[in-house]
């Protein structure tokens, strides 16, 4: 394996609270010196000028549709749009043909993706066999396989007594359960509940959808001394119910998409069904109170829910499949962030890296700590770039960012001391 040497790059880690410029040495897949003026004959040399260098990205929520929807995307394709966009470790989605269910398909993802080695992809298994909503998996089982979480998402599970033996069961064996909160007798409309529904005319799925599953969660999670972690927020009374049930003590934790901070429900008359995502893209006091949240600390983590579709996919309104695409946008988007004064740097790595590795358990990602494996991102935040047929290396192109010119490039993704992607 050989050495990498980066000159002169700005380290930020916010697991140390390091903010510096410095030199950084990679050997046998580690982190073998951060100093100043490091020197190592035999090392490939990166000029680190200009560029930030930080701990690779951490994303919780993921589709990369293998098996059953490769035409979508599949493992290959979902793990080169990761390290496009400075992911080393994914967390897939269970909502697969068939679904994540079994030790079985949970084992040939894990041994596709090792095979592949771009990237690491842990799969989380579903809650319920078949995502049915009826009965529940063998957890003990599926985490021996490799499943690091569980949900049934795309499909929220409404059984509270379920929900609440799930939480049970899964605390038991060290886990914990991701649940996409919008309660599907209510949220059985296709875009927010608000002007743009009333202008279009077209059916709504209410903020107070979500606001009722993330209650009932919270409180489960409250009273079982379960791990629950909110997917997608949107709504700004469930980042109060989170906050309010997070200072009484309750394992609850959360995540929050990019596009949900910088769109809002007028992205709708931009980009049509390319915007239509679920939870709805909604109005802009919900955008100020999730951005409030990620700079206080209610929301933990970032996590892009990338959802490649086809063309055909996304047609009229109504009729398309909700989701967007994310994993090679989530930087600039960020970074967009940082610029506008919502969030400093470090903040956004802590978002992207640092408490999502933290959440998962995982110690070998999220820090640059002398020693720890070498899984980190460099980028050049000024550099701009367009998401086109060039650039983009997922299978789908559903985004309301396609054609759009970005600011913010990963220029190298480094895992375990191998640079698996390159853009310079």
């Amino acid at each position: 394996m050989s050495k990498i040497l980066i000159k002169k790059v700005r380290l930020i880690d916010p697991s140390q609270n390091l903010d510096s410029t410095k030199d950084l040495l990679i050997e046998k897949g580690k982190i073998k010196a951060i100093g100043d003026d490091l020197f190592e004959l035999e090392a490939q040399l990166i000029e680190g000028q200009g560029l930030i260098a930080c701990p690779s990205f951490v994303d919780l929520h993921v589709h990369l549709r293998d098996p059953g929807q490769e035409y979508k995307e599949n493992l290959e394709s979902g793990m080169k749009c990761a390290v496009a966009g400075g992911f080393t470790t994914l967390v897939c989605m269970p909502n697969t043909k068939p679904a994540i269910d079994s030790p079985e398909t949970a084992q040939y993802i894990v041994r596709k993706a090792e095979d592949i080695g771009l990237c690491r992809v842990l799969p989380s298994g579903a809650i319920t066999k078949g995502r049915k909503g009826q009965e529940l998996v063998d957890f003990y089982a599926l985490k021996e396989a490799g499943c690091v979480a569980f949900t049934d998402d795309g499909a929220p599970l409404m059984d509270s007594r379920l929900m609440e033996k799930a939480l049970k069961l899964t605390a038991q064996i060290g886990s914990f359960i991701m649940n996409h909160c919008e309660d599907d007798r209510i949220a059985n409309g296709h875009i927010n509940e608000g002007y743009v529904s009333s202008l279009l005319g077209i059916a709504s799925r209410p903020a107070g959808a979500e606001d009722l599953l993330v209650a009932r969660d919270c409180i489960l999670a409250y009273h079982t001394g379960g791990h629950i972690h909110i997917q997608h927020l949107s709504s700004s009374l469930s980042v109060e119910i989170i906050r309010f049930f997070k200072e009484k003590g309750a394992r609850i934790t959360c995540e929050v998409n990019p596009y949900h901070l910088l769109f809002t429900e007028e992205e709708i008359l931009r980009s049509y069904s390319n915007a239509k995502v679920n939870p709805p893209l909604r109005g802009q006091e919900h955008c100020k109170a999730l951005l409030e949240a990620l700079k206080e600390g209610t929301i933990d983590c970032i996590a892009t829910d990338h959802a490649p579709h086809a063309i055909w996919e996304k047609g009229q309104i109504e009729k398309a499949m909700p989701g967007m695409i994310g994993l090679q946008t989530a930087l600039p988007m960020m970074l967009q962030l940082v610029r506008e004064g919502h969030i400093s740097l470090s903040r956004m790595v802590e978002l992207m890296s640092c408490k999502p590795a933290r959440i998962l358990g995982l110690t070998d990602c999220g820090s640059l700590r002398e020693g720890s494996k070498a899984n980190l991102v460099l980028f050049d935040p000024e550099k701009e770039w367009v998401l086109n047929e060039e650039t983009n290396l997922s299978k789908s192109k559903n985004t309301p960012l396609w054609g759009k010119r970005l600011k913010g490039k990963v220029l190298y993704t480094i895992f375990e001391g191998r640079i698996v992607y390159k853009d310079v």
